[in-house]
């Protein structure tokens, strides 16, 4: 081949240039589709103040639920049980995180509501704190004692089990029922003489307390609380589209806890205004489990009939709780996690 003058050799150079250039002037002024913004919902959540609803407090801290097309209005509650019944009942929320109890009391009078799913397990979330001036050092110093507690929630389905595991019943106590951000205050001033809470009640009540006069009791593996996600019926069927969003900003939260332990423990304790030492290993117990499974009816109907034999419901007959959960959002989304058998 004949070398090229070094003239002929700009030539090429330059008529290389205009070609690139032609190109990417058309490339430029070509029409393209016009992108689509993704279209936008309100959602109003009830969303409870305690640790158990991580995988809410985290989807919000960290923008899960706007990263998938939700306006949030977030109203705030001092527990599930309130954001269910005041909240979401009430018909002021779309949809609620809650601990099991409640719903399953709900079931009893109720059935213009759905659960989603469970979004975590835990086993060691409700404690008891008593007076060591009221003579109480152990469980069973507990008879005759004035326990408060919150009516029809986790934390007194918890304070049942403990009792029996420790030789005493319902009637072996004198059960005062209160809301629960009463129950630090009627500890510290003695109107009950213990209480049956979580977090972050119990640093509440310590701190009044103060810790050499208290005794607190824990029972971790007692009893398995499930936190659960659940949507007025009407919401639904009127934004369908809300469930699995929120479903995958839960499924977000899942894999972000799972790598970011100390992260997310941070993220509950700033949320609920708790000292981060108070919680430091809280979330070491709790399981986020974004599913539904068999283990849960199951449990909702023992705790029915509970409730009904403790006279907290004038029904009879235990509901059934698999027409209250709606699976189909779920297994769209992760498939290998309904486990319930229909």
């Amino acid at each position: 081949m004949t070398p090229q003058s070094p003239g002929a050799r700009w030539k090429t150079i330059a008529a290389i240039a205009a070609i690139g250039i032609a190109l990417a002037a058309a490339w430029y002024f070509l029409p393209r589709p016009r992108q689509t913004p993704v279209a936008r919902e309100a959602v109003v959540i009830a969303l409870p103040m305690h640790p158990t609803s991580l995988l809410a407090h985290v989807a919000l801290d960290q923008g899960f639920f706007a990263a998938r097309g939700r306006d949030v209005t977030v109203l705030e509650y001092p527990s599930g049980k309130r954001a269910l019944d005041e909240g979401l009942l009430a018909g002021k929320a779309d949809i609620t995180w809650t601990n099991e109890t409640p719903v399953a009391l709900a079931g009893l009078e109720r059935s213009d509501f759905r659960i989603l799913s469970t979004t975590l397990v835990a086993d060691n979330v409700n404690k008891i704190v008593a007076r060591k001036d009221r003579g109480i050092s152990k469980p069973e110093d507990l008879r005759g004692k004035r326990i408060g507690t919150q009516k029809g929630s986790a934390v007194h389905f918890f304070l049942h089990l403990f009792l029996l595991e420790h030789g005493l019943t319902d009637k072996d106590v004198q059960l005062s029922f209160l809301k629960a951000e009463q129950l630090p205050e009627a500890l510290a001033s003695g109107s009950v003489d213990a209480i049956s809470m979580r977090e972050p009640y119990i640093s509440q009540a310590l701190a009044l307390l103060g810790g050499q006069h208290a005794a607190l009791f824990e029972a971790p593996g007692l009893y398995e609380q499930v936190d659960l996600m659940v949507m007025r019926q009407d919401s639904l069927q009127r934004k369908p589209g809300v469930a699995p969003k929120a479903l995958q900003a839960l499924l977000d939260a899942e894999a972000f806890v799972a790598d970011h332990p100390q992260e997310a423990e941070a993220i509950v304790a700033k949320r609920l205004g708790v000292d981060a030492k108070n919680m430091e290993g809280a979330l070491a117990g709790f399981r986020p489990n974004v599913a539904l499974s068999q283990s849960l009816l199951i449990l909702l109907e023992s705790e029915a009939r509970w409730a009904i034999k403790a006279g907290l419901t004038g029904q009879t007959t235990v509901p059934d709780y698999l027409s209250l959960t709606d699976v189909a959002d779920l297994r769209r989304l992760k498939p290998e996690a309904i486990t319930i058998v229909r």
